[in-house]
């Protein structure tokens, strides 16, 4: 969904000289905030991707920011030992799942968090959490105990 407010704001963080290091502010805020509820969970952060392996295969919650360095995505994937997606009645298919497939009808991605927003609505971010917390994590132990 086009959100002309986030377009106008988008806009404005173009001609602020300021805008590269609020957007590692918030890139900053975004890190602490997935370490704070993966690493407890046994994930273990390399770069830009927490992973988590065992014999059942290996789960992963990985940030891919916009090449236009608006925002980043909030990216889940999960590989069997052979290297293939799971077969599995939950898994939604294909390789990427977001944060959008946790609901009947998503109207926007709550997994993908524009810079601005994280700096002047942090609630995003607290969404994006809770719902790591709540829902991706137990799906992913539920794949991980498949084995």
């Amino acid at each position: 969904m086009d959100d002309p407010d986030l377009s106008a704001r988008k806009h404005l963080a173009a001609n602020d000289p300021a805008f590269p290091a609020r957007r590692e502010e918030a890139w900053g805020r975004i890190v602490v905030a997935l370490d704070g509820v993966l690493t407890p969970a046994g994930y273990t952060l390399g770069k830009t991707t927490w992973s988590r392996m065992t014999a059942a295969g290996k789960s992963a919650v990985h940030l891919q920011r916009n090449r236009y360095g608006w925002d980043v995505q909030i990216v889940l994937r999960f590989v069997t030992p052979s290297g293939e997606v799971p077969d599995h009645p939950d898994w939604p298919g294909g390789e990427d799942v977001t944060l959008a497939e946790f609901f009947e009808e998503a109207v926007s991605d709550p997994g993908t968090l524009a810079f601005i927003d994280v700096l002047e609505r942090p609630e995003c971010l607290t969404l994006a959490t809770e719902i790591l917390r709540d829902q991706v994590l137990p799906w992913f132990k539920a794949l991980h105990s498949e084995a």
